[in-house]
């Protein structure tokens, strides 16, 4: 800390939603140039925590003072005004526009004549970003953007509005470890300029790396806090959930049986090349490899949300062209999205129905849909996937994020489906949802179905996955038995191709 008051402080704050109390006499300050990490189960109160302090929701009591002056009226506009930016968890970009649009957005550069100064816009886009150290087109299509780089954006949007407080909710939750590390050496730049950082990650890892302070919600309340160096990994999750939890431990292995899916030399232009890989029932295969290595856009392609250009699938033994979502259901695919917001769920449905999209065409005949055999199914799943929600006639949109990412499993859980495509399936979720999901997915494993998992967690791959592919730069380029992996190992074949990708350049 260089200062000796805060340039934030928050005492004895308290909210309620139609009656039910989330915040109970919450205190925190945040002190320029420091990184105050907030940690917490999803449901403890951080995000809505975050949002008084930004101004979306306000308070019912308690004091908030910034600057030394105390607020009274706080505002998304006036805490934007006032130097409080926030990147929430879901990742919030206009996807039509540029990258310069992006960034600038909200506070355009305008000529004389009130037009846009369009040049103006993407020298003061790019200034931030290479400020930032990333390399990106400004002119790019944001939505064309991998999500680690449509979080930069977001970032440098932020950075663009002369913060003096910068509060990131999940900002590594798809990056890999180079991506995390870039992140980092924008933050201690920050810190230097005497920003102060609210930080947010269930990645605990982070949390020692980067962090100044801590402080510990849980069930809305304050549990704890103090200096990093007064805590460690185990003390902390302590505090966070009231138990131990051990990440570090296998579910157990489960034996292979026949193989239920391959793909041979599938290709899209641009995208993925000559991807080549089987699934067997029984086993989960993880795909490591850094942000634009083709990942998701190779998964995506399997279950026919995007095309590909040429090669095969086969599914249970059968060549099957899927060309949509709908054919991959058909034949017993699932998949959990990355972006469970826009593509795994509909925000302001009721979690049954939201439990039920696919089991409806899954168990629907010629026009007829079994109404009732499909709400036990539905009840059956969601309970299975231990949610916790207050009724299923709830929007799903005020769940925590790991409950929502349990209603997507549980949808296709209810689909029974035989294959299923995770992408980043822990993304945003906290120590003890994912501890469940691990269990849901050795559950399915032990009943016969096949995962393929996405993920830039590698402890999780390297805990969770049987065999491991390494993608870069659009192919596998290695495949390692879980005995034989480690994070150095997975990460440096990642990055040594990536290296002499550049050096053919160069």
């Amino acid at each position: 800390m260089n200062d000796s008051k805060p340039i934030l402080d928050l005492q004895n704050v308290n909210k309620s939603f139609s009656g039910v109390q989330v915040l109970y006499d919450v205190s925190l300050n945040l002190y320029p140039g420091e990184v105050h990490c907030l940690v917490g189960e999803n449901g403890a109160g951080k995000s809505t925590l975050i949002k008084i302090i930004s101004g979306a929701y306000t308070c019912d009591s308690g004091t908030i003072v910034y600057m030394d002056v105390p607020v009274h009226h706080l505002d998304p506009r006036w805490a934007l005004g006032h130097g409080i930016s926030t990147i929430y968890q879901e990742i919030d970009v206009v996807p039509v526009l540029s990258a310069a649009e992006n960034v600038c957005l909200g506070n355009e550069p305008r000529k004389r004549s009130g037009n846009l100064d369009l040049p103006e816009m993407h020298r003061r886009a790019r200034k931030v970003l290479d400020d930032m150290g990333v390399s990106l087109n400004t002119n790019a299509q944001v939505g064309t953007l991998a999500m680690a780089s449509q979080q930069m954006v977001a970032i440098a949007r932020a950075l663009s509005l002369n913060s003096r407080v910068l509060i990131l909710d999940e900002p590594t939750a798809v990056f890999m470890a180079a991506e995390v590390e870039m992140l980092f050496r924008i933050i201690r730049r920050l810190k230097a300029q005497g920003i102060g950082v609210i930080y947010i990650s269930h990645h605990l890892d982070e949390i020692f790396q980067i962090g100044d302070r801590i402080t510990v919600l849980r069930d809305g309340r304050v549990t704890r806090n103090g200096g990093v160096n007064d805590f460690d990994k185990n003390s902390l999750v302590q505090s966070m959930v009231g138990r131990q939890i051990d990440l570090s431990q296998r579910n157990g292995n489960v034996e292979a049986g026949e193989e239920i899916l391959r793909i041979s030399d599938l290709s899209r232009k641009g995208a993925f090349e000559n991807i080549n890989l089987s699934l067997h029932r029984g086993e989960t295969v993880g795909v490591a490899g850094l942000v634009g290595s083709g990942r998701t856009e190779m998964a995506r392609a399997v279950f026919g949300a995007d095309p590909y250009d040429s090669g095969k699938i086969y599914l249970k033994g059968k060549l099957r062209r899927i060309r949509s979502p709908k054919r991959a259901l058909a034949l017993g695919m699932g998949m959990l999205p990355e972006n469970r917001k826009e593509e795994g769920l509909v925000q302001v449905r009721p979690v049954a129905e939201n439990g039920a999209y696919s089991a409806v065409q899954a168990n629907a005949r010629f026009g007829y849909v079994p109404w009732r055999r499909i709400k036990r199914t539905v009840r059956d799943a969601i309970r299975n996937v231990e949610a916790r929600y207050p009724s299923l006639n709830s929007e799903v949109r005020y769940l925590s994020g790991g409950n929502q990412q349990k209603v997507v499993i549980a949808k296709w859980l209810a689909a029974r489906s035989d294959v299923l495509i995770l992408d980043e399936p822990t993304r945003g979720v906290d120590v003890g949802a994912r501890v469940e999901i691990y269990k849901l997915m050795h559950q399915f494993k032990k009943e016969g179905k096949a995962i393929l998992m996405i993920s830039s967690d590698l402890p999780e791959i390297l805990t969770q996955a049987d065999r491991i592919l390494v993608m870069a730069k659009g192919r596998i380029v290695a495949e390692i038995p879980h005995q034989e992996a480690t994070e150095e190992k997975v990460l440096g074949l990642a990055l040594e191709i990536e290296k002499e990708k550049t050096d053919e350049v160069q």
